[in-house]
């Protein structure tokens, strides 16, 4: 199986590096959210993929999360 962001090699829909960038991106929200006050998850994946600091493969994920309306906030 390939991984649904790269032709990497994935056991789950996504490979190795972009699995771990979709779990770093769902572990930091409540921080997020808890700094903020106030965050929706669609914000919070926006910030994300706009941030200069965040990674390249938390960056995809985050829009790979952002890309399905079944995808909910963890």
């Amino acid at each position: 199986m390939k991984c649904a962001l790269c032709e990497r090699e994935a056991t789950d829909e996504l490979c190795g590096y972009h699995a771990q960038g979709k779990a770093s991106v769902e572990s930091a929200f409540p921080y997020w959210k808890k700094a903020y006050g106030t965050l929706e998850w669609a914000d919070y994946l926006d910030r994300i993929k706009r941030n200069p600091r965040t990674g390249q493969w938390a960056k995809e994920a985050a829009g790979f999360l952002g890309g399905s309306s079944d995808k909910k906030s963890p």
